[in-house]
C-alpha cells in the first residue's frame, strides 16, 4: 500500500473490502476509464465495475460521449466476471429506474415517439427508457406492413397497450395514432377539394363498375359511365392500374369521404363532334335502327341517331311505325331539331315530302307556255 495514503484513504479501502453487494443491485457509478471493451467504473467496491458497450444503452452511441468522472446509477448484472470485474449495466439501471415513469405514460395512456432499432420474430424492437418496447406488425401503422425492415432506423409515435413491470413485458403501438393522423389529414384534404376542379392522380384499382384514383392520400371513383363517352364492359376497357390520369372532382362526400371523379369530361364528347357537322334544316341520309312506340330511331353518322316522331314519319295517319318502315330501310330526312344540351335530334320525313310537293308545285307552275294553275297542279297530285 502506497506511504502517501491518508488514514481517510485507509479507511475507504477498509470499508470497500468489507462492503457485500449482490445481483440486481442498482449502485452509484463513476467513469474511472473508457476502453475498447467498455467503460471502467468506480462502484465503491474493491474490484471496478466493467459495463460493455452493449450495456451502455440500448441504441448504438457515440462513443467519445462518455467521459471519465461522468457518474450515473449501474445495475449488477454479476458480480464476478471472471476476471476479477464486476459485471454491471448502465441500461438496466435506467429501465429499472423508470418503470414507474412508464407506468404512467400506460396509465394515462400518453403518446411518446419511439426509435425503431431491430426486427424481430412477430415484430420489431424500440427502445423507452431502457426497457425493451415490442412492437407487433399489425400494431405499427393502420395499414398492412409488408416488410417491417423498412421502418428500422425511423421514429414512430406510439403508445403502451401492455406493461407488466414485475417481467418487465412492454407492448407499444402505433396503429391507433397512424389511423387517427390519416384521418385528419384525410378531412383536410378532403375539405381542399373542389368540385369541378382538374386534378392528376393514379389509378389505383379497377372493379366492375369503376376505377379507383388516387389523388395524393385520398381515392375517388370513376365510374363505368364518367370513364368514357361510349359505353363500356369493363374499366380495364379504357385505363389499367398504375396509370397516371388527370380527372374532373364531380362530387365530393364531406361526411362519407366519398369522392365521384370523371375521366370522361377531360376528352370532347364524340357526341358534339359529330353533331357539329350537321345544322338544323340539313337533308340527311338515315338508316332506320330501331323502333318505340312513339317514333322511329335512325342513324345519319357514326355514333350518332335521330328520332323520327310517329308524327313526322308520313303524311297518313299511322298507328305505329312500322307501318311506313322498315329496320335498316335508308331514308331522306330533314333536321327539324338538335338539342345539344339533351344530345337528341330531332328528324322528319314529312317536312321533306311536303318541301318536296312545294318544289314540284313551283316547278310546274312555272314550266312550258301553258298556263298552270294551282287546281290543275293539286288535281294531279291527288
Amino acid at each position: 500500500m502506497e506511504e502517501n495514503l491518508t488514514m481517510a484513504d485507509l479507511m475507504a479501502e477498509v470499508d470497500k473490502s468489507m462492503t457485500r453487494i449482490y445481483r440486481g443491485q442498482i449502485l452509484p457509478a463513476k467513469v474511472a476509464l473508457v476502453g475498447e471493451q467498455g467503460v471502467i467504473v468506480n462502484i465503491g467496491y474493491h474490484a471496478d465495475g466493467l459495463i460493455p458497450w452493449q450495456e451502455v444503452a440500448y441504441d448504438e452511441i457515440d462513443r467519445t460521449s462518455i467521459k471519465e468522472d461522468d457518474t450515473f446509477d449501474v445495475y449488477v448484472m454479476k458480480v464476478d466476471d471472471g476476471e476479477g470485474n464486476v459485471l454491471v449495466s448502465k441500461r438496466r439501471a435506467e429501465a429499472e429506474t423508470a418503470i414507474e415513469e412508464i407506468q404512467e405514460l400506460f396509465e394515462k395512456k400518453a403518446t411518446f415517439t419511439v426509435h425503431v432499432k431491430e426486427v424481430v420474430k412477430g415484430g420489431v424492437v424500440a427502445p423507452i427508457k431502457g426497457l425493451r418496447g415490442f412492437i407487433p406488425g399489425s400494431q405499427l401503422t393502420n395499414t398492412y406492413v409488408a416488410d417491417l425492415a423498412a421502418f428500422v432506423g425511423k421514429d414512430i409515435e406510439v403508445e403502451i397497450i401492455e406493461f407488466v413491470p414485475k417481467s418487465k413485458k412492454l407492448v407499444l403501438s402505433g396503429k391507433r395514432i397512424a389511423a387517427e393522423k390519416a384521418q385528419a389529414e384525410k378531412a383536410q384534404k378532403l375539405a381542399a377539394l373542389v368540385e369541378g376542379e382538374k386534378v392528376s392522380g393514379t389509378v389505383t384499382k379497377l372493379m366492375p363498375y369503376g376505377a379507383f384514383v388516387d389523388l395524393g392520400g385520398v381515392e375517388g371513383l370513376v365510374h363505368n359511365t364518367d370513364l368514357s363517352w361510349v359505353r363500356i364492359k369493363h374499366p380495364s376497357d379504357v385505363v389499367k392500374e398504375g396509370d397516371k390520369v388527370d380527372v374532373i372532382i364531380s362530387s365530393v362526400d364531406q361526411s362519407t369521404g366519398k369522392i365521384a371523379l370523371s375521366l370522361k369530361d377531360m376528352t370532347t364528347d364524340p357526341w358534339l363532334l359529330a353533331v357539329s357537322n350537321f345544322e338544323v334544316g340539313d337533308v340527311v341520309s338515315a338508316k332506320v335502327t330501331r323502333f318505340a312506340s312513339f317514333g322511329a330511331f335512325a342513324a345519319i353518322a357514326d355514333g350518332l341517331e335521330g328520332l323520327i316522331h310517329i308524327s313526322q314519319i308520313s303524311e297518313k295517319r299511322i298507328n305505329k311505325p312500322e307501318e311506313a318502315l322498315e329496320i335498316g330501310q335508308e331514308v331522306q330526312a330533314k333536321i327539324v331539331t338538335i338539342d345539344k344540351e339533351a344530345k337528341k335530334i330531332g328528324l322528319s320525313l314529312k317536312e321533306l315530302e311536303a318541301a318536296k310537293m312545294d318544289e314540284e308545285i313551283s316547278e310546274y307552275m312555272t314550266s312550258g307556255d301553258e298556263k298552270v294553275t294551282l287546281g290543275d297542279v293539286l288535281g294531279s297530285e291527288l
